[in-house]
């Protein structure tokens, strides 16, 4: 099976009641024993279109509450807005009769959007920078073999060699707290659970400045899907920016190669005993 039908399957929610899902976390798209924030992104993004007569969730927020286990979890949508072009609801992560994650978007149908098209993102200058060929595969396993979470082994990702904090000397003073990067689910164009994952594939990009910092958790994650993508590989560009008492915000852009924006994201993220591992 192909990595973009894995993914698909991966998303299988059963029905349990009108509006509320169930599922066993698929462990490939894992860090350690607890399900991948972009995995968990897509499945409640899954769940409430599953709900609403719109088809994508086109602005999006998640709150990760609490850790989640390895077993099943509860998706129960609460449906607040249907009108002819939107709907907008609510979907809270239950498990252990605890809510761990809670995830609210409004759903529109992209194809039916009219309106002005102007004031361009294009795709930043480092994209010509170096071919792709050059770039270098995620993979934490030179630090330590095993390290790389699996749910980096359910796509293609290489990064820009300048941000492969893992694969190269870091150099605070130079670095980037940037990753810029190709990533690929060979078998099909990316659909709205794809981009919804990939929003949160890059590891925490304050690592390409300070090095290996341990678990950086994400508090919360917004995504906007702009359009559909044309092709199967997308460039995204992860920037972190104002680290203030640990925490700081991660943007995200991901274009397709027709230089098409089609996602965005802003995240809030900690890093965890920043002042043991930071101050000088």
């Amino acid at each position: 099976m192909n990595q973009f039908d894995q993914f698909q399957n991966a998303l299988s929610l059963e029905t349990i009641t009108e509006n509320t899902y169930s599922i066993n976390p698929d462990s490939r798209y894992f860090v350690g024993k607890t399900p991948h924030g972009g995995y968990l992104n897509a499945l409640m993004h899954k769940a409430l279109i599953s709900s609403v007569p719109h088809s994508v969730a086109i602005s999006s927020s998640i709150q990760y509450l609490d850790r989640i286990e390895a077993k099943d979890i509860t998706l129960e949508v609460e449906i607040f807005k249907v009108s002819r072009g939107t709907s907008s609801g609510i979907v809270k992560l239950i498990q252990d009769n605890k809510t761990c994650t809670v995830f609210n978007a409004i759903c529109s149908d992209l194809e039916h959007m009219k309106g002005y098209d102007g004031l361009e993102t294009n795709p930043p200058k480092i994209m010509k920078e170096i071919p792709r060929e050059r770039y270098r595969d995620l993979n934490y396993d030179k630090i330590s073999p095993g390290l790389t979470p699996s749910f980096i082994h359910q796509l293609s990702c290489t990064v820009h060699p300048s941000h492969a904090w893992w694969d190269r000397d870091i150099d605070i003073e130079d670095a980037e707290a940037r990753c810029t990067s190709y990533m690929q689910m060979d078998g099909g164009i990316p659909d709205q659970f794809v981009l919804s994952f990939y929003v949160d594939v890059a590891p925490p990009v304050v690592s390409n400045k300070y090095g290996a910092l341990g678990w950086i958790p994400t508090y919360s994650l917004t995504t906007h899907i702009r359009q559909m993508p044309t092709t199967e590989i997308l460039f995204a560009d992860f920037i972190a920016k104002d680290i203030n008492k640990g925490y700081f915000e991660q943007d995200c852009n991901i274009w397709d190669l027709n230089k098409n924006l089609v996602a965005s994201s802003r995240q809030l993220t900690r890093i965890l005993k920043s002042e043991e591992k930071l101050s000088k």
